[in-house]
């Protein structure tokens, strides 16, 4: 097994990740925290180092990315619709009256 490092995360916290694997393992709300779970699992894995690392900011992966993309893109949609409703409405409202 590789070390586990120790870095702040982009988005709040500490989180827990392998050397070779850029995939949070967890996330933590303090440093001392997310210490104390890198050495748990280093200690039941049986081999690797806990290593702080504190000037690499862990960035989000696209999958965290893309499900706020989506967000976006759906709450457009809705507002697209919302438009289009309202204008069929007062066209509606203009040929009946």
């Amino acid at each position: 097994m590789s070390n586990l490092v120790v870095v702040p995360s982009e988005v709040a916290g500490w989180d827990v990740v392998r050397e070779d694997d850029p995939q949070a393992l967890t996330n933590h709300p303090s440093k001392e925290t997310a210490i104390a779970a890198a050495r748990l699992r280093v200690a039941e894995e049986g081999e690797g180092e806990v290593v702080v690392d504190e000037t690499h900011v862990h960035p989000l992966d696209d999958t965290s990315r893309g499900m706020r993309t989506y967000f976006l893109l759906l709450l457009g949609l809705l507002a697209a619709a919302l438009v289009i409703i309202a204008v069929t409405g007062l066209l509606a409202s203009w040929t009946i009256g």
